[in-house]
């Protein structure tokens, strides 16, 4: 996972040649944040080919307002810098790959760099 900014995500979304990203958002303090985590790295091992990017909410605070992002954690998933995908629900490893695997399968390799 990589951690990013507001200004970072905004260039990401700006340059759409990149495709598709992932964003993870959460709270340090989150206890279900860090739960969904440890799962998002663990299917991460799986799928290596996929960036996702971290976005620490409390310290990007515009982002969760611009994005109406109601609770933590939750992801977000830009396609050609659109949103077409998000989610709050994190109930297993298995969700999360139900959640993310059309996109994955869409991109082939979801960031170039």
């Amino acid at each position: 996972m990589v951690e990013v900014t507001e200004k970072m995500v905004e260039w990401h979304l700006l340059n759409k040649k990149q495709n598709i990203k992932i964003y993870f958002c959460y709270t340090p303090l989150c206890g279900t944040c860090k739960l969904a985590k440890k799962m998002i790295e663990s299917w991460n091992e799986v799928n290596q080919d996929t960036t996702i990017y971290s976005i620490n909410l409390n310290i990007n605070r515009k982002l969760a307002m611009d994005w109406k992002i109601k609770s933590v954690p939750y992801i977000a998933v830009f396609v050609n810098g659109m949103k077409a995908h998000e989610f709050y629900a994190f109930h297993s490893i298995e969700n999360i790959h139900r959640q993310l695997a059309p996109f994955v399968r869409h991109a082939g390799i979801i960031d170039e760099g």
